[in-house]
């Protein structure tokens, strides 16, 4: 058995690299994963989730208002966790930023979008990923969506088959979160951009091990500005 003081620690990839268009004008002046939540920020938000599931190195992936996390990285208190900061040289992607600290990752890695509001056991999720020998485990979550219309079906002659008031209906969405494993850095190239789905689609293409995890609903994605006006009550209910 090995001891546990001498195993190489957990690393996480955050994706910080986005302008968050849809978050102006509050991203005109700090990046979407500084935007303040309670008496925190997104990033650090996300960060004391991965420490919480057993992640010791953290790796944020930087590129708008990159001047902005040097001085919060320099604020940060000493928590346990080991926060690097590397600068995409262009927009990269999702997982085009990857290859660029993949002689980092020679473990199996978590890699989470930095615009999420979560209280995710990721530690099951990358316990799952190991057990399932995966390429890449890709976190999902349910969705409902509600139609907020009566929905018609007719037959070929314009006549009258049913009418549905206001039908929802239920779908698996791709949350942001992902366990990948050192096998997907055959499939990004050196140096060029590249987003995540392409980088499933490749490895589906190649007969890759994939892997979907239910994350549960204790989940936000603050993309859009009534969305990030959520997350605090959230974050307060999860706590409770």
């Amino acid at each position: 058995m090995s001891n546990p003081s001498t195993a190489p620690r957990k690393k996480a990839v955050i994706m910080a690299g986005g302008e968050g268009v849809r978050l102006r004008p509050y991203t005109f002046i700090l990046p979407k994963p500084l935007l303040p939540v309670g008496d925190t920020t997104v990033l650090d938000h996300i960060i004391d989730c991965l420490k919480t599931s057993g992640f010791g190195d953290v790796y944020v992936s930087v590129n708008y208002k990159s001047k902005e996390f040097e001085g919060w990285i320099e604020s940060r208190k000493a928590d346990g966790v080991t926060v690097h900061l590397f600068k995409e040289p262009q927009k990269m992607g999702t997982a085009g930023s990857l290859g660029l600290i993949r002689e980092r990752l020679t473990e199996p890695f978590c890699v989470v979008n930095g615009d999420l509001i979560m209280n995710v056991p990721l530690d099951n999720m990358y316990q799952r990923h190991v057990e399932t020998e995966a390429d890449i485990t890709i976190g999902i979550k349910s969705y409902q969506f509600t139609i907020p219309y009566a929905v018609i079906d007719k037959d070929g002659d314009g006549r009258l088959d049913s009418i549905t008031e206001k039908p929802s209906y239920g779908f698996f969405i791709n949350a942001g979160i992902y366990i990948l494993s050192q096998s997907v850095f055959r499939h990004i190239p050196e140096g060029q951009p590249l987003d995540m789905p392409a980088l499933i689609d490749l490895l589906k293409k190649a007969d890759g091990r994939i892997f979907v995890y239910d994350i549960g609903e204790r989940w936000l994605d603050i993309g859009r500005i009534t969305d990030y006006e959520k997350a605090v009550e959230l974050i307060n209910q999860w706590k409770a």
